[in-house]
């Protein structure tokens, strides 16, 4: 039985985004009875000031965390402004924090592989291997790949090394997976035969003076408790949510964040409120940087919900007629597949893995025209009877299987 260690960075007291994502790729690998693993989640322990700069809330200084009986042992390093002007403004690796990850990494040794996820796992990982030799496989999962690098080309070369050392790259989407070409760089790609990927989207690409990078598409899966609830169940939380019977609710659901391109929201919700005939019902969940811009910018009764927790989030998914995701940026974007599973119907911008998710055909390009485009699908579904089906790769089971399959072999 392989000794897996997985190591990413993220919070476990606010269960979202890439921590769901990695707790639910965790749980799928040890139902398997394949391994045994041990998790390692890495967080910033922020003073007051710090949490107000960061905007990052107070949580328990705790050494570790239980969700679902899985272990998660938190790494705390304390953030550092020196790291950060250093990182940001002087184009600097980190001090501090580099002293933090060698104090850290021999809690790496004497795993047969490290699995880690997106970059500060990465980072990890890569020192692992080269203190002690472990094999090791990253799962880049969206701006780790398409925004941070370009920020600052420390980031850049770093995110470059630990793609060449590592045993796989996995990127949750084949868009992804494209962008990441950028940071492997120069030369020619070469096919990978379909025995060596058993069928999926991997390729080798060739670099100067290096082994081959290996990449290959593993999709996230969605949670089990996102289902579409029977009608008497869906009228309840409804009513819980102060929505009348013929109200047709289109929501965003995600942070509140530039990336996210939420201040397009108010255009929408006018340009479908001006083609569509019923009743209508805004709803955006979440919270972030831009919740008080976005609020004033609506000049129509729109629900704030702030942040859902996870134990709610399939609840609200089941009001949900359409949800829209207007993003400038995206890896696979889990709650379009969250809101599938629910019965909801999703309309989206046409940036990364969201066409992978709820089809072209649902997509609208950014630029001219998007906003009266992208509220004209919207009505097309509230009006139309489309049905949209979750792919069947998108699959927690399937992806833990190839996962393990590529360890194993590779």
């Amino acid at each position: 039985m392989m000794r897996l260690a997985v190591i990413f960075e993220s919070s476990p007291f606010d269960r979202k985004g890439l921590f769901n994502a990695v707790h639910n790729r965790v749980k799928h690998l040890m139902a398997t009875g394949e391994c045994t693993i041990d998790v390692f989640c890495v967080h910033s322990r922020d003073n007051a000031f710090t949490r107000r700069v960061r905007y990052t809330p107070d949580v328990p200084f705790v050494d570790e965390v239980v969700v679902d009986d899985i272990r998660y042992r938190l790494l705390w390093y304390r953030f550092s402004i020196l790291d950060n002007l250093l990182l940001e403004k002087l184009h600097v690796r980190p001090w501090l924090f580099r002293r933090f990850m060698e104090s850290h990494v021999d809690l790496l040794k004497g795993y047969d592989a490290v699995i880690a996820h997106s970059f500060c796992g990465g980072l990890f990982a890569l020192a692992a291997h080269e203190k002690f030799g472990i094999p090791y496989y990253v799962t880049w999962h969206g701006s780790d790949v398409h925004t941070h690098p370009w920020r600052v080309p420390v980031i850049l070369e770093d995110t470059r090394a630990v793609m060449q050392s590592a045993r796989c790259n996995f990127f949750v989407s084949r868009a992804l997976m494209e962008a990441s070409e950028r940071i492997t760089s120069a030369n020619d790609v070469l096919p990978v035969s379909s025995g060596d990927t058993g069928g999926s989207p991997a390729r080798r690409r060739v670099t100067s003076g290096v082994s081959p990078v290996r990449k290959e598409v593993l999709y996230n899966g969605v949670s089990e408790d996102f289902v579409k609830y029977p009608p008497e169940d869906r009228a309840a939380v409804r009513e819980r949510y102060g929505l009348a019977p013929e109200d047709k609710v289109v929501a965003f659901v995600g942070n509140l964040s530039a990336v996210k391109n939420v201040l397009t929201l108010p255009e929408i919700f006018t340009s479908l409120g001006s083609q569509y005939e019923g009743k209508l019902h805004f709803v955006i969940a979440g919270d972030g940087k831009l919740r008080r811009p976005l609020e004033a910018a609506f000049d129509m009764p729109v629900t704030f919900l702030g942040n859902v927790s996870s134990d709610d989030m399939p609840a609200l998914m089941n009001c949900v007629d359409v949800l829209v995701l207007p993003s400038l940026n995206e890896g696979l974007p889990l709650v379009c597949a969250e809101a599938l599973r629910c019965g909801a119907n999703v309309v989206g911008s046409d940036v990364g893995g969201i066409a992978e998710v709820i089809g072209r055909e649902n997509v609208v390009p950014l630029g001219d025209g998007f906003v009266e485009r992208i509220a004209s699908r919207i009505v097309e579904m509230l009006t139309g009877g489309i049905v949209q089906q979750l792919p069947s790769d998108i699959s927690w089971s399937r992806t833990a299987a190839r996962e393990l399959e590529i360890i194993s072999v590779c």
